[in-house]
């Protein structure tokens, strides 16, 4: 800062555009440097502030009044410049002399353009994210890959119905189409049906190209669309949507009531074409069946990691209704709690993927259950693609790997030890691997001649011993997880070589 302070009062004897006006500190550690640049209309009166974390975060300048407007290249509500050098290209080396002379030549291209028209304004190096541009933005509009295709099978004029859902966080409102069609509409796919939320109604209109125009009364709406306007006589509280040919859309608001505001609200576009985001050997994951049996702390991770890779096709096994001291370890929240796992993990699934489709079996493998309901189960477990057994429990473990040796179903199985000192996963491929026994018994046996890692009399994820409590957490828990994922979809994915060469493995935690 001493340096800074030097080069400063240099640069102030050496232009006579810059004049300081003093140096003070804020509560918050910030230096501050007041100070006025005088240009050819006026003069400006600014702060240069260097935060607390000087040089490792940017110093920046702000008009003194924080109202003030000074540039097109300002941050609303600070008002702070947005010059040359900013927190996506900093460097430590940059200093306070040269954000001024950013500040003053960003000052002297507002001023060309007033003086000179048709002079070129400074250039932005604005690149915002849709957070960003959203930020604000407190009603929006969702455009889904499926409403763009729906709305392209219209020809150019048409008004169709639409059906909507509007979600609220906070203060903000994000609505988006669910129906659109006249005498059969269908759901759109890729939205889910979200209990407890707002429904509505209003129209989308499909026209050659959307005119720009400011949009704030009825009549200014109707003239936008022209012929093509479907609200006559109609009430209020409707979503209208306009799309042209090339994808541009703008949506609005329209209440209730004879006098109108009409409310355009913000576009997320959600239906560009992107880079696939899942590997190419997913793709077959949507035409096969897996069967998670136990739905705790693994097995709700598990199953809902295979809905994000591309698996549609579940059936959740569980007994157990979530309680609140489940949710220390398990994938689903308080919204869930009192009711049966598998019904919650399948509501948890759809949110994920709303097309897919969850069997939910409230019931206990080698349990205390009706032997009808069991030769049921096991016609679920043998029509199944792949099977995860989430349960460490031997007994379970047992039924299963039975049913999938007799009907050539790949089995996998893992659980973690007590205290999250390590975990074990295991699978058993139809012709490729031993049976599940003797995957199982082959394990045994080699851990039997292995040094026993401390206090691992017992493979829950609790344990009190010798005056100490050994508890296995999340993170623990969620590395069982991802593993056990990849390795179930190698399981199905891999068709020749597999990325995995054995059939179980051992995984150590921390210093295991």
């Amino acid at each position: 800062m001493a340096q800074e302070k030097r080069l400063l009062d240099t640069f102030a004897h050496e232009v006579a555009w810059f004049r300081m006006q003093g140096w003070s500190a804020t509560a918050g550690g910030e230096l501050e440097l007041r100070f006025t640049l005088a240009l050819l209309h006026g003069t400006f009166d600014g702060v240069l502030v260097y935060p607390r974390y000087f040089p490792d975060v940017p110093a920046f300048i702000r008009p003194q009044r924080p109202s003030e407007s000074w540039s097109g290249h300002q941050y609303l509500g600070s008002g702070v410049l947005c010059l040359e050098r900013g927190p996506d290209n900093w460097d430590p080396s940059v200093t306070g002399v040269e954000l001024v002379r950013s500040a003053n030549k960003l000052l002297w291209s507002e001023v060309l353009r007033v003086v000179l028209p048709g002079t070129l304004s400074a250039p932005s190096r604005h690149h915002l994210t849709n957070g960003q541009a959203l930020r604000g933005e407190s009603r929006r509009f969702l455009v889904t890959p499926q409403f763009v295709e729906r709305l392209a099978t219209a020809s150019h004029g048409p008004a169709w119905p639409m059906k909507t859902a509007t979600t609220k966080l906070g203060e903000c409102e994000l609505t988006f189409a669910t129906e659109v069609g006249d005498d059969s509409p269908q759901r759109l796919t890729g939205v889910p049906e979200l209990p407890g939320i707002n429904t509505g109604s209003g129209w989308a209109i499909s026209m050659p190209k959307t005119p720009g125009s400011k949009v704030s009364t009825l009549d200014d709406l109707a003239s936008l669309v022209g012929d093509g306007w479907p609200m006559v006589g109609e009430a209020g509280n409707k979503t209208v949507i306009v799309c042209d040919t090339q994808r541009h859309v703008r949506a609005f608001f329209v209440p209730s009531g004879e006098t109108v505001s009409v409310t355009e609200l913000a576009v997320i576009d959600a239906g560009a074409s992107e880079q696939a985001r899942l590997p190419p050997a997913y793709a077959e994951l949507s035409t096969l069946k897996v069967a998670v049996v136990g739905l705790g702390s693994l097995g709700s991770k598990i199953a809902v990691s295979l809905a994000r890779s591309g698996v549609r096709a579940f059936a959740l096994l569980d007994t157990d209704a979530l309680l609140p001291q489940n949710l220390v370890r398990n994938d689903l929240d308080w919204r869930g709690v009192g009711f049966a796992k598998v019904e919650v993990t399948a509501e948890r699934i759809r949110l994920v993927a709303p097309e897919a489709n969850v069997l939910p079996v409230p019931f206990e493998v080698a349990g205390q259950e009706n032997p009808l309901a069991a030769a049921r189960l096991a016609e679920i477990i043998g029509s199944s693609d792949l099977v995860i057994d989430a349960t460490a429990n031997s007994d379970a473990f047992l039924t299963l790997a039975a049913v999938c040796k007799r009907a050539q179903v790949p089995l996998v199985w893992g659980e973690v030890f007590a205290g999250g000192f390590g975990a074990l996963m295991a699978r058993s491929r139809p012709g490729r691997d031993a049976d599940p026994l003797g995957v199982r018994t082959h394990v045994f046996g080699v851990m039997e001649t292995m040094e026993p890692v401390p206090y691992a009399e017992t493979n829950r994820y609790a344990l009190s011993i010798r005056d100490k409590v050994l508890v296995a957490g999340d993170a623990e828990v969620s590395y069982l997880a991802a593993a056990m994922t990849a390795f179930a979809l190698d399981a199905v994915c891999s068709g020749g070589e597999s990325e995995y060469p054995v059939a179980a493995y051992l995984l150590g935690f921390k210093k295991f």
